[in-house]
This record gives structure tokens, sequence and C-alpha cells, in this order.
């Protein structure tokens, strides 16, 4: 070994360690430069799609403009049959100032009755795009036709239509026919780049305005086939009419079906790279030959030292005194300083002991830097789990009211499976109510709503809900006699809920034949509730830790009792918010666990707590507004009230439900409260404030259910507040419930 590596010369090994230093840099730049490639694509994508995202608005607004002016020429006074001939002088200066080509009047038939551009009496030609014409008159709404070559050959125009109604009844269809310049100037304004091509497409992909001229009146092939798609918006990579090969981003108007297009030169995007990789290379190449000179040049002014060092760490052998002197390399400076103070056993200690003050205090701020970590680690924590839940009830809704869909329809023979995942649905939504506990447990931000509770009635119905899950075990209930008059203030929701956990976790831990007892006690000026089973039982180092959070007992691999750990860590929690205390104990594994709840007692109250529930209010005729982003929860909830007898319109999206409410009178409007584009609140506001729906029942129908969502719910004017999934029952009786209201 010794005569092979006596062949690498020091030279030699300082260049491989500076070629060896460069080639990972060599590796980052490369990929460095394979990102910024792919950036510089994304970015010139989502700069063409801004580009369009922003002549779009603008396309829109003028085309909103024209609508609007024409919604305000069918409010005036002069549109009725008795003043159409004032009507027609009216429409001819709008038209004139507006720069459009005529302003025309069709009846409910399409019948073309007058045109600004003729004279009064002078029969008006038929329209020459009646599509959109026919899609007022059916829907009642504005509509924008394509791209056309009028009777007149005035050049190419398009048609703005807006239904004109009286009493609720159609009576005229007012178009604007305006030409194609007019979009023309719209994209002159936008001051585009000189590198970009600009396009606005009608919904029959005619060429409506282009920023540079072209004889084609369609969208180059690459393009359409992106088009026809039918997606909203997008990118892609496409040729231009010009056998330009460009980065497109394109934009498809929601009301009139108008596409804007633009597309940015690939060419002039990536011709900044070309300088970059040049500039690089020959970086790269010139640290290479420099890494050579600088090797060759400092051997020789690190071999004598070396052999200085040498000379000092024989001295320090045999004891003597140690100096180096100065050499010229800071690397070996210090060896030699090392050197030097090694003789000095003194001031090593002292040394030793400030590096190791400074660990101490390194230390302590890793522990404190930790702290601060650990605390903003349970924030985030406590706001995933209130968000997880929120957005797991989002699909459990459709999943459970599709579910009740099929029971009502009876069919048999898929009558086994819809059993299964109705018991797993109602998992999944007591595991997402339990994580929403933890969190708002842990945030303390649970609210509770105080009551005076019999607590013999509510451990009765806690047993009585527990019979379908119990199989062949066996369940006894005992209320002590003078216990039955034992009352306590407390949440009863919180309270079932701490009794139903506790049997709950008797009936994972019971074999299929066991014995489960649930008893109540007076104890002093305390109540004693005690859940007993004869299951698998607790060792100590089990009992330790079962109220903790998380925790859950060793399984086997097949974790057949599952869980997330929670249940008891939200008994304690509940029991203590009440003033009262739980313990469980066990003799060991196999023998059983007893849990014992102790709740602070008061005095009978002196009228006793009226019966709660109802049977489900049965189903009446109504109309119903059903809004939900949620294409499943909405669909199986209409089709729930709708097999219920209701009469029910369905909206994805705020404006759409708006729209509805022109044509829709509701009885009762259920809204969700995470909607795109306007929050629930903001929507039931403007749905309050429709003619169509001035006293309309409003509902909240929401994945987020905290006592702040509710009252926020209610300033909103919300009568009733509901939180995913909800029952089935309970949305037809929030249904019923406000159709009975609105008859009072």
């Amino acid at each position: 070994m010794k005569a092979q590596g006596a062949g690498r010369t020091l030279r030699f090994r300082l260049f491989l360690l500076a070629a060896s230093g460069l080639l990972p840099l060599a590796l980052v730049a490369v990929m460095v430069l394979a990102y910024l490639s792919r950036e510089r694509e994304h970015d010139t994508q989502q700069a063409a799609l801004a580009m369009s995202r922003a002549l779009a608005t603008a396309v829109d607004a003028e085309l909103e403009a024209t609508t609007g002016i024409l919604q305000s020429l069918a409010a005036s006074g002069e549109l009725v049959p008795q003043r159409l001939d004032e009507f027609h002088a009216l429409a001819a200066r709008i038209a004139q100032r507006q720069g459009w080509r005529t302003i025309t009047l069709a009846d409910a038939k399409g019948r073309v009755l007058q045109s600004s551009a003729l004279d009064v009496h002078e029969a008006a030609p038929q329209a020459v795009e009646p599509e959109s014409l026919q899609r007022v008159i059916v829907t009642g709404q504005p509509a924008v036709g394509p791209v056309a070559e009028g009777s007149f050959r005035r050049g190419p125009a398009f048609a703005v239509r807006v239904p004109v109604t009286v009493d609720g009844q159609l009576q005229y269809v007012l178009s604007a026919i305006v030409p194609v310049e007019r979009i023309n100037s719209v994209v002159e304004r936008q001051h585009l780049p000189n590198t970009s091509v600009v396009a606005v497409f009608d919904q029959k992909l005619q060429r409506v305005a282009r920023s540079r001229l072209n004889s084609s009146p369609r969208p180059s092939p690459s393009l359409e086939s992106v088009l026809r798609q039918g997606h909203a918006e997008g990118v892609s990579t496409t040729t231009t009419l010009e056998g330009v090969r460009s980065r497109t981003g394109y934009v498809r108007l929601a009301n009139s079906q108008w596409v804007i297009a633009t597309g940015l030169s690939v060419e002039d995007a990536e011709r900044g790279m070309l300088g970059v990789v040049g500039a690089f290379t020959a970086g790269l190449l010139a640290s290479l030959g420099l890494a050579a000179f600088v090797a060759w040049h400092f051997a020789r002014d690190v071999s004598e030292p070396i052999e200085r060092l040498e000379a000092a760490a024989s001295t320090l052998g045999h004891g003597e005194h140690v100096h180096v002197g100065t050499l010229g390399i800071a690397e070996l400076e210090r060896v030699g300083e090392a050197l030097e103070l090694a003789s000095a056993d003194r001031e090593r200690a002292a040394r030793e002991r400030r590096a190791a003050e400074a660990e101490r205090e390194m230390l302590l701020a890793r522990v404190t830097e930790a702290l601060r970590r650990a605390e903003d680690a349970g924030r985030s924590k406590d706001e995933f789990l209130a968000m997880l839940g929120h957005e797991l009830r989002n699909p459990l809704a459709p999943m459970a009211t599709a579910l009740h869909l099929m029971a009502r329809k009876g069919d048999p023979a898929t009558r086994g499976e819809r059993e299964v995942m109705e018991r797993q649905v109602a998992h999944m939504k007591r595991l997402v109510d339990d994580l929403l506990d933890v969190s708002r447990i842990t945030g303390k931000r649970l609210a509770m709503r105080v009551q005076p509770l019999r607590l013999a009635n509510l451990v009765r119905h806690a047993a009585e809900a527990l019979q379908p899950v119990l199989g062949l075990r066996r369940l006894d209930v005992d209320v002590a006699p003078d216990a039955e008059d034992l009352w306590v203030s407390g949440d009863e929701v919180r309270l079932a809920q701490v009794l139903n956990n506790l049997l709950g976790n008797a009936i994972k831990f019971t074999g299929t034949e066991g014995h489960i007892a649930l008893r109540l006690r007076a104890q002093g000026d305390q109540a004693e509730i005690t859940v007993l089973d004869d299951g698998t039982g607790m060792p100590p180092d089990v009992l330790e830790h079962i109220f903790d959070l998380f925790y859950q007992a060793p399984q086997e691999s097949d974790r057949a009792r599952g869980g997330l750990g929670l249940g008891l860590a939200i008994v304690r929690s509940l029991v203590e918010m009440h003033g009262g205390t739980v313990a469980a104990t066990s003799s060991g594994a196999g023998r059983g666990s007893c849990f014992v709840v102790r709740l602070p007692t008061i005095a009978v109250p002196e009228a006793s707590a009226q019966a709660r529930g109802s049977a489900a209010l049965p189903a009446g005729k109504g109309r119903i507004l059903l809004v939900d982003d949620n294409h499943d929860a909405a669909d199986t909830a209409a089709a729930l009230l709708e097999l219920s007898g209701y009469e029910v319109k369905v909206a994805y999206d705020p404006g759409v439900a708006l729209t509805l409410l022109d044509s829709f009178r509701p009885d009762v409007a259920v809204l969700d409260i995470g909607l795109p584009g306007m929050s629930g609140y903001e929507l039931a506001q403007r749905v309050r404030a429709h003619h169509n729906c001035s006293h309309c029942h409003m509902v909240a129908l929401t994945g987020y259910g905290t006592s702040a969502d509710v009252e926020k719910a209610r300033s909103a004017g919300f009568a009733q507040h509901l939180v995913k999934p909800a029952s089935p029952d309970a949305l037809l009786n929030a249904v019923q419930l406000g159709l009975e209201r609105q008859k009072a």
C-alpha cells in the first residue's frame, strides 16, 4: 500500500481534490438548468394564461355592458305595443351612440318586428342567426350569438340578446347587432407584447378578433384541437397560423362560451437559456483549468510546512518545548498551534472548560427551540384535525344520503351490502366527530350547553341506543331506587357521548357472548355511573396510560379492534369539564375492566325537562332551492327531497343559484357555506334580498359546526344550521319545519 501511495504526487492529489469538488457543482448546475428550463416553460404558459384571463375580463365586461344597456332599454316605458314608434326612435339613437349596427325587436315567437336601422314601418328581415334568439325564448336568459354576416353585407357582427318579460311572461326579445370591431378595439387596448398573438373566438370557434391579421377565420389546427376539449381554461403548446411554435393559454367565458387565447413565442421565451448554458460550460472548463494550475502552484508551498510539522511532532514526543513558527497555510498553522499548546495543561483545561460552557449554552438554545417547535406543531396539529374533520364530512354527507335513498327504494338484493356500508359510514362519522372533539378540547373551543339533566333517563337511553350492536352480549342496566331522581347540570349530548364511548369500549373488548353491566348509584352529593365488563381486561402498564390522547393498548398485527386512541381521552376531558372524575380499574389481563364516572349532583328542578326528540315530520309539497358545490352531496340530497314529494332546483355555483331565483320562487333554501367565489353567508343575504325569496326559510348545511359557526349563520339570516353529514331525517325535518313556519 505504501508503494502504491508513494507513486501519487501531492500536486496530483490536489488536482483530484479540486476536480472532485467541482463535480457535484456541475451536477447541481445541470439540474438547476433543467429546472430553470421547466420553470421558464411553466412561467411562459402562466403568463399566456394570465394575459388571456385579463383579456377575458375585458371582453366579458364589454358583453356585460352591452347586456346592461339592453336591459335598461327593455325597462323603458316606450316598450309597449302602443308606443313602439317612440321605442324605435329611442333604439336608433342608442344604436348610433354605441356604434352598433342596429337594435332589433322580436316577439315571443322569434319574429322580428322592427330594426332601428330601417324605417319604423319598413318590414324587418328575419334574424340571420336564429339559434341564440331561440335560446333566449326557451331559457328566458340573456345570450350572445356567434359571428355572422348580416343581410346588408356590412361585415361580420354578433348579436347580444336579452328577454323582455311582462308579469313573468316573455313578450319580446331585444337584440343589439354589434360589429366585431368593438371586440377588436378591446384587444387593441390591452397593450400586448409584440411577440404575442391574441385571438377571440365565438362558441363555434369562428374568429371574432385577432391581434395579427390573417385570412383564416378559424384557429390553427393545433389550437382548435385543444379548444374542442371544452375545458373552462388551460395551457398547451400550439403552432400559430403563421407557423410560430407558442406557449398558449386560453380562457372560456362562462356566459357566452367565447374563447380568448394568447400565444407566446417559444423561441423568444427560450432565447435567454442558450446564453446561460454557454456561460455555465465556459465557467466549468475555466474552473478545471484553474484547479490544475492551483494544484501545481500550491503543492510546493505545502511540502516544506509539512516537513516542519513532522519535526515539531517528533520534538513533542521527546517532551521538549515546541515552537513551529509561521507556516503560511491556515490549516497547517492551526496544527502547529495545537502542537505548541499541547504542553500547556492549564491553558488546555481552560479551553476545554470554556468549550463545555459554550456547548451547554448551545444545548439550552436547542432545547428552547425544540419547545417552541413543539408548541407550533401542537397548534398545527389542532388546525389540521379541524380541517381534516371538515373535509371528511363533505364526502360522508352524500354517502349517507345515498344509502338512505337505497333503503327507501327497498332493493332486497343489496340489503346486506347496504347495511355494511351504513355501519362503516356511521363508524367513519364517529371517528371524524372524535377528531373534531379532540381539536376543540385541546384548543379550549368546545362549547357546552348546560342544563338540568335526569341521569336515569340518560343512562337508559344510552343502553337502548346500544342494543343494535350488542349481538349475543348481555347488557344489564341497574338504576338504584335512590338514584331515580339524580339530576346533574350538564350538556346532554356530551354526557351521552361519554356513556356511548365507555359502552362502545366495553363492547370492543368483550367477547361475542360476554356480559356488560351499566349501573347508576348515589354517593353522597355525587352521582356514580359504573360500566363493568368481563372482557380482556388490562395489565397495570396499560391502565397507567388508558386515558392518554392517541394511546392504544398493544394489539395483534391485524388490529382487529382498530380505533384512533381518542375515545377515552375525550371521556376524561368531557367528564372533567362537568366538574367530575373518571377512573379505570382491572384485575389483570382476561379478568374484565371497570370504569367509574362521578359527577356532582344538583337539586331536583321544579319542572321536569320535557322529553327530547320527536318523530320525523311528514313530508309535504313545497319548492326547495339546494346549493352545494359538491355535486354528489347536492345530487343525493336533491334525490332524497324529490323522493319525499318536494320540487327541487339544484345549483352547484352561487351565481347559478341567483339566476334560478328569477324564475323559481323557493319556500326553503338549503345552502352550503364553503362555496367557490362567494361564501354561503353572502349568498344568503343576496338570496334574501331577491324579490322571489324575501320570506324564504334559510337552512345552512356545512362541515363547520362550532358554536361560533352557528352564531355566524344566524347573523347571516339562517334559521337553521345542520352539520355535515346531516342524517336524511334531519334534512327532511329541517325542510318540513321551514314549510310549516312559512304557512304559519
